[in-house]
């Protein structure tokens, strides 16, 4: 491991989006995205998505350039196009057009259909929390999850988010989860690692439990809860994946196949806060709540959803601890395109 400062990890994030042909302000975005997994410890969704996205631009699988094209505009839903393009970039400005209509109307929604992988949901919550706004962030994604009575996989893991405004004096809320018992990233790293998975993880392609990351990725990852987390992605699919009129129903093909356009879909939402209670409500009682659940337990035993990503967050703002894998990967992959920096 090393330490890497999260500037550094920013510009050779965008020298390399840059040399496979993002616009500026895209490659940007994406930097952002990858820097943010970093520091909250989510690495599954940081440098190492470069060599997917590279490689995916290059067979043609992927556009550089996320033209985002209105499908509909109705009052206060819209739906859009991203043109297989980058879902962080398509989903950065689906939330911009949810606070928009928010603040209007009290509410806004986006579908985005033909996508890819947006990286980590509780960023694009974020967005609306620092706007002060309620966010909701769904993407449906390829087959993953078990079915429960079945014997393959139709649902993905389908990321979630709702985040909440924080106050004066609590963080924001913000509960980002795969409807799977583990996000499917963490069985690739653990693959690459060389690392046994618990088993309770995933079952193989014969549908017995494994702790081995390569027969879990050629079999099914296990719904969070059973029927009630394949019920969560149920929904998330119907929402982000058939709603926005994009793939649906096991027809979403992974970030990293060998051919073929991904068609992931996604689904925004922003609500107002101040359209529900009026002048300092909002923090009275989100601060009243904050105390009641805190004082469920010990002194700081107790922990509110993001929490934890957000003091890793506060904790790995200027630098962030990066294995030697990822580093020589990143530098190798810098090279290869002409980008101009180095971790």
């Amino acid at each position: 491991m090393a330490s890497i400062p999260t500037k550094k990890i920013f510009d050779v994030a965008k020298e390399i989006l840059l040399a496979c042909g993002l616009p500026e302000e895209d490659a940007a975005i994406v930097a952002d995205t990858i820097v943010s997994a970093h520091r909250k410890e989510k690495h599954t969704h940081g440098l190492g998505r470069l060599p997917i996205y590279h490689r995916k631009i290059g067979s043609g699988q992927m556009v550089p350039k996320t033209p985002m094209e209105m499908v509909s505009d109705r009052g206060v839903v819209s739906v859009y196009d991203a043109g297989n393009g980058f879902g962080q970039v398509a989903a950065y400005k689906a939330m911009h057009i949810c606070l928009n209509k928010a603040a209007e109307f009290g509410i806004g929604v986006v579908a985005i259909r033909n996508s890819n992988s947006f990286g980590t949901a509780d960023y694009f919550g974020e967005m609306a929390t620092e706007g002060g706004m309620i966010g909701i962030v769904m993407g449906n994604a390829s087959p993953a999850l078990a079915t429960p009575g079945g014997n393959r996989s139709v649902m993905g893991t389908n990321p979630l988010c709702f985040a909440f405004p924080g106050t004066d004096k609590n963080p924001p809320i913000v509960l980002d989860m795969a409807c799977s018992v583990v996000a499917r990233g963490k069985i690739r790293m653990a693959l690459k690692n060389g690392e046994k998975i618990p088993e309770n993880w995933a079952v193989d392609a014969d549908g017995a439990p494994t702790d081995d990351p390569e027969k879990a990725l050629g079999g099914m990852i296990n719904a969070m809860g059973g029927y009630k987390g394949f019920g969560l992605a149920l929904v998330v699919d119907i929402l982000a994946g058939m709603m926005s009129g994009s793939a649906f129903g096991g027809e979403v093909k992974a970030l990293n196949t060998p051919e073929g356009f991904s068609r992931y879909g996604h689904f925004l939402a922003a609500i107002n806060p101040d359209f529900f209670l009026v002048d300092t409500e909002y923090c009275e009682k989100m601060d009243s709540l904050v105390e009641r659940v805190k004082n469920s337990g010990e002194p700081g035993a107790v922990l509110l959803p993001g929490e934890r990503s957000f003091v890793s967050s506060q904790r790995n703002a200027e630098s962030v601890e990066l294995s030697e894998r990822i580093i020589i990967e990143t530098n190798q992959l810098a090279t290869l395109v002409g980008a101009g920096v180095r971790l």
